[in-house]
């Protein structure tokens, strides 16, 4: 599966941070509005800024009827003023400012003074007594500035709160992907191969679970061949120990008669050499099985010593041998082969077993009232074999394992050909097909 772009884990990250940020951003402007809609309602309204003057006005004016302060004493009263850390306070006699210090809100740094200042905020004046005379003080209350600084920091906090953790919460989904599938690729070390592997999106964690779940099909489908060739091998072997035992056991008592000259006529001696003669036929046989059975199952690759030759002379030999033999044994066979020269490569000793499992084949199954039909043609670079006959429909057919036809199979492939059969329920045909060598080169 290919992974798009816009889905990879890359991307994707792009795309949380980025939704993270707008929800956060969001986020953090609703604290401020809700917030400052607090602030407004609850700490500026006008009756909760009058009691909190009146309460720094009580306080000043005992600070300085306690203290004795003349309106020179500008140490003294700035003691006082950084006590209360959020106030202003203006001293002044009819238009003339006194005295003026505090804590000054940098948005109103335009004012030149606090005369111009106090036009515009809400403020309260009260004429104090000093030891000096009788002077009007003003104070500002800017205590709301703390109340502003908290409502930012909230913010802000929501703000990174939900940032990191929309983030976290997708690199926490993320981690459970990886987790899970390092959990069911453990199931399968441990052996359980029954356990899917979960797999959903298009991302690279779901492409490393969809490979992941095939190598799990593969170890399946790997695992069932092993068994069922063990199963196989099994039963060949036992099958194979058995039908040896039996035309072995025979041959040799056979032979202990001939050694001792058990035999009373000369017929009687026939019969015994006919005997050991055909127990040795079918040992050669089933030897001949053998060997088929571990050329198909057994390694991939078959060692073989290739040559160059003419097809046309070698099969004129191959194939009249055999053509004798089935008209013999009672068959029509009719011919069509080369007639010019077709150079291939191939190891003769293989293609000659080629042959001997085709026409083994022909015996065994072949219906001999019906034509065996056995053709060879050079068509461009393809050498085309085929051998073809009707089927037989008695009820002495043996039941065919298909190895010599599997054999047949995977000695063509070996060559670099392919091998292809065609077959009813009342005609077969066998054809396997070779590139022609070039010329000039082996």
């Amino acid at each position: 599966m290919k992974i798009n772009a816009r889905t990879s884990l890359r991307y994707k990250q792009i795309y949380v941070l980025a939704i993270g940020l707008i929800i956060s951003f969001g986020m953090y402007l609703f604290t401020q509005s809700m917030g400052n809609y607090l602030i407004s309602s609850n700490h500026l309204n006008t009756e909760s800024a009058g009691s909190r003057l009146e309460t720094y006005q009580d306080s000043i004016e005992n600070y300085i009827k306690k203290n004795k302060l003349s309106v020179k004493d500008v140490r003294a009263l700035s003691k006082w003023i950084k006590s209360h850390k959020y106030t202003y306070v203006t001293i002044y006699s009819g238009d003339e400012t006194i005295y003026e210090s505090g804590f000054w809100n940098e948005s109103y740094y335009s004012y030149e003074t606090a005369e111009i200042f106090l036009e515009d905020t809400q403020q309260l004046t009260r004429d104090i007594a000093f030891t000096d005379g009788t002077y009007s003080v003003s104070i500002i209350d800017f205590s709301e500035i703390k109340w502003y600084n908290l409502v930012f920091y909230v913010s802000l906090g929501v703000f990174l709160l939900f940032l990191f953790g929309i983030v976290i919460y997708y690199n926490h989904r993320i981690i459970a992907r990886i987790m899970l599938l390092s959990k069911e690729v453990s199931l399968i070390e441990q052996g359980n191969l029954e356990q899917p592997i979960y797999h959903k999106g298009s991302d690279e964690i779901a492409q490393l679970a969809i490979n992941a779940d095939n190598m799990r099909n593969s170890i399946i489908t790997r695992y069932k061949s092993e068994k069922e060739a063990w199963e196989a091998n099994s039963e060949l072997i036992t099958s194979m120990s058995h039908d040896i035992r039996t035309p072995l056991t025979a041959l040799i008592g056979y032979l202990e008669i001939l050694e001792t000259k058990g035999y009373h006529s000369e017929d009687q001696l026939y019969k015994y050499i006919k005997s050991c003669k055909d127990k040795s036929l079918q040992l050669k046989e089933l030897s001949d099985k053998l060997f088929q059975y571990f050329l198909v199952f057994g390694k991939e690759t078959i060692l073989m010593k290739k040559e160059t030759f003419d097809a046309r002379i070698l099969l004129e030999q191959l194939i009249s041998e055999h053509v004798f033999d089935l008209s013999n044994q009672g068959f029509d066979v009719r011919t069509g082969l080369l007639e010019q020269s077709c150079m291939m490569t191939a190891d003769i000793q293989y293609f000659k077993r080629l042959f001997d499992n085709l026409f083994s084949n022909v015996r065994k199954y072949a219906n001999a009232s019906g034509p065996v039909l056995v053709n060879a043609s050079c068509n461009g670079n393809r050498l085309i074999i085929s051998i073809s006959n009707d089927n037989r429909q008695d009820d002495k057919l043996a039941e065919s394992t298909g190895i010599g036809l599997k054999t047949c199979r995977k000695i063509t492939e070996q060559m670099n050909g392919t091998f292809k059969i065609r077959k009813n329920r009342t005609r077969f045909e066998a054809r396997a097909i070779f590139p022609v060598a070039t010329p000039g080169k082996e």
